[in-house]
């Protein structure tokens, strides 16, 4: 099921009803509409010099204002470029064009979802590190971004298939909460630090801890708990699971680590 996030309370009141008398929007000290040498003067207040600042300033407007169609132009450019550049490619893989934006437009909600949960998780992340900083359970994070991996070679060990996929990942000293989006999902994976480097080349050999499923509409994009695991309602309450769940896999080697040591 996908969610949107209630509207926000009106800035300009408390929450009685009253206008807030502070004007919350702010206004730079120069309009741009403001020529040089035009400096606004009070009822009966003395005559002003222009600041040499003040004119710089109106100077780098008409300059802004002057290559503002060169900026048009040149947006109109690029989007030429890249309208021919999707149609060369959906030439050049046999597919249809529409494929082509639909595979693009998953690439970019997919990013922007894991960017999401990776912002989350660095939340938490820092305010658990207050305690465990210089320990076992101590988090760091990084967002690889695209990843692209060899899944197949040929016999002469050259790349024969490759897929990407968009990552992230937390890791303790013991284990990674691995996080891999691609196409419609986004899968994450709890694993030993030291089998991390392997990619998906090892994650096909565990089930994922849990997924999202994504779908985009013209209403925009949603997402939902793949097999309805863990039950949760929001983002937010996703991370806690996952980042509850790196924790306590993580207390859990670190005992048998001792138990091994000692044993």
């Amino acid at each position: 099921m996908f969610k949107k996030n209630s509207a926000g309370k009106d800035p300009g009141k408390d929450p009685k009803g009253h206008k807030d008398k502070k004007d919350p929007r702010k206004f730079f000290d120069t309009h741009p509409a403001r020529q040089p040498g035009q400096v606004r003067k009070e009822p009966g207040a003395p005559e002003k010099h222009i600041d040499e600042r003040e004119v710089a300033l109106s100077q780098q407007i008409l300059v802004y204002h002057e290559k503002q169609g060169a900026l048009d132009a040149g947006m109109d450019w690029m989007y030429r470029l890249k309208e021919e550049s999707m149609k060369f490619l959906a030439q050049q893989k046999g597919v249809h064009l529409q494929q082509l934006y639909r595979d693009s437009m998953y690439k970019k909600g997919i990013e922007q979802l894991i960017d999401k949960i990776y912002g989350i998780l660095q939340r938490y992340m820092f305010e658990f590190n207050q305690v465990a900083a210089g320990t076992e359970l101590h988090v760091a994070g990084t967002i690889s971004g695209d990843v692209t991996e060899v899944t197949r070679y040929n016999k002469l060990r050259e790349a024969q298939e490759t897929e990407t996929y968009f990552r992230a990942r937390l890791s303790t000293r013991l284990y990674s909460l691995v996080m891999r989006g691609k196409d419609d999902r986004v899968d994450f994976y709890l694993l030993p630090v030291n089998k991390v480097m392997a990619l998906s080349k090892l994650e096909s050999e565990f089930p994922p801890l849990t997924s999202i499923q994504v779908k985009i509409t013209e209403q925009g994009m949603m997402w939902r708990m793949a097999q309805g695991v863990p039950p949760i309602d929001s983002l937010d309450e996703l991370c806690m699971w996952l980042f509850s769940n790196l924790v306590q896999a993580t207390k859990d080697a670190a005992k048998e680590e001792e138990e091994s040591a000692t044993g």
